[in-house]
């Protein structure tokens, strides 16, 4: 079973790019850690200036041990503090989805 987290957010006006360069800066750290840095998604259609930042993982223990390190690791936490500037106040959330399983008892 899979796990596929989420963070979506809305950007400021006119500072995506910026975003974008904090987001690219995370992600290599977060590389040369050795955690997952995943992908970044723009909706093609929906709400104006939203991101998601989407990592999978195989299960619970990778997601939990690797969100540990994450926040361990001073320089890969500030390299994610330093894109709160341009995100909307009070418009971020996390969402983690998990793999349905394809077979299952039928009643």
């Amino acid at each position: 079973m899979g796990y596929r987290v989420r963070m979506i957010s809305e950007i400021k006006y006119g500072e995506f790019g910026a975003f974008l360069a904090t987001l690219r800066t995370l992600m290599s750290k977060m590389e040369a850690k050795g955690l997952r840095s995943g992908r970044a998604l723009v909706p093609t259609a929906g709400r104006n200036n939203e991101i998601v930042w989407e990592i999978e993982y195989p299960d619970l223990a990778t997601y939990q041990k690797e969100n540990e390190a994450f926040y361990a690791a001073s320089e890969v936490f500030e390299a994610f503090r330093s894109g709160a500037p341009y995100v909307v106040q009070g418009s971020s959330r996390v969402e983690i989805y998990e793999d349905v399983p394809t077979t299952f008892p039928t009643a």
